[in-house]
């Protein structure tokens, strides 16, 4: 029995698809009040919606079905095989598509909220420099796993010697695969940062805007573990009598164990990253809100349930003037950027 088990995969099954819901119910209610018009990394972010929901369902149904996030006793058998098999070349196919739709919708987000009025210049460059390389990133890797066994993809799933020798390296794809991402990972965790620190904005408004972007560092971290998983399978290889999986080590025969492992942390890297997508425009929906209003509010009844506030308060005969948050907001989105970043 390890962490990844028949209840933790059900878990973030469950509760991923229902953050997904949660935010793009926000961000529709503030593309109904605030905008103007949808932009390119809203209309990125509902496929990587729906990819995110179908792989959830797939994780909740394939646990409840003993697919994954158990342990294959002994030596797998044939229909166990065809069913986590199955599985796993829609889940990989799919997860392709998730994360490279995730990548470009925050790389357009920092356009839209990091482009000068200058053109060429350096985060130019740098930005579609990005974008160019998670399009193709995306486009290999789809075709690669759509086309690892050519015409006869039901070869993947029939056992594991024929994925072995009748396919082509399935294991160092998906390290290559999982490699790529991380860096890419990085670089885009790296590139809103510099743009930050040139902003025109004060250095409090720098680290709580440097915080959300560094929130994205769980997703990269999520990415690595993946990424370590799959070098240590490509290392090992399946001919030993046991295979480690991080600190896991599990017997070779276990592929349902294994596999979950696996999947789990792919997931929680696609949950985790379609977050980071939204995070930002969490901030500058909710920053809209009337919360001074409410501030207001909620002082005047403070003063009406404490008879030492009251007394101190009715000899005050003006209030200073309370800043909207929405000015926040304003710092943040429409601050000028210096032509030539």
């Amino acid at each position: 029995m390890t962490y990844v088990n028949k209840g933790s995969v059900t878990a973030i099954g469950v509760i991923f698809p229902v953050l997904v819901v949660i935010s793009i119910a926000i961000r529709a209610w503030g593309w109904r009040k605030y905008s103007p018009a949808l932009e390119v990394d809203d209309f990125l972010i509902i496929p990587a919606a729906f990819l995110t929901i179908a792989a959830g369902v797939a994780m909740v149904i394939g646990a409840q079905m003993d697919i994954i996030g158990g342990h294959a006793v002994g030596q797998i058998t044939a229909t166990q095989q065809h069913r986590l098999g199955k599985l796993e070349y829609a889940f990989w196919i799919g997860h392709v598509l998730d994360i490279g739709f995730i990548k470009l919708a925050l790389l357009f987000l920092f356009r839209r909220i990091f482009k000068g009025r200058a053109f060429r210049t350096l985060f130019d460059y740098t930005n579609w420099t990005l974008i160019g390389l998670v399009i193709l990133w995306t486009l290999v890797f789809f075709l690669f796993e759509i086309l690892a066994c050519g015409a006869t993809p039901w070869v993947s799933w029939s056992s594991l010697y024929s994925l072995r020798h009748a396919c082509v390296n399935t294991f160092g794809l998906q390290t290559g695969c999982a490699v790529f991402s991380w860096v890419l990972d990085v670089a885009i965790l790296v590139e809103p940062l510099f743009m930050i620190a040139r902003l025109q904005m004060t250095l409090r408004k720098k680290l709580q805007v440097c915080l959300v972007f560094f929130c994205s560092i769980f997703a990269v971290v999520a990415g690595l573990l993946r990424m370590i998983i799959w070098i240590q399978i490509e290392v090992q290889g399946t001919t030993g009598p046991h295979t480690q999986a991080l600190a896991t080590v599990l017997p070779t025969t276990d592929q349902e164990g294994i596999v979950s492992i696996i999947v789990f942390w792919t997931y929680v890297e696609i949950g985790v990253g379609f977050q980071v997508a939204c995070l930002p425009t969490y901030a500058r929906h909710l920053d809209k809100l009337p919360l001074s209003g409410l501030r207001t509010r909620l002082d005047s009844l403070l003063s009406i349930l404490s008879p030492s506030k009251r007394s101190r308060d009715s000899s005050k005969t003006s209030y200073p003037p309370q800043k909207s948050r929405s000015d926040d907001e304003i710092e943040l989105y429409q601050v000028p950027v210096a032509d030539g970043v």
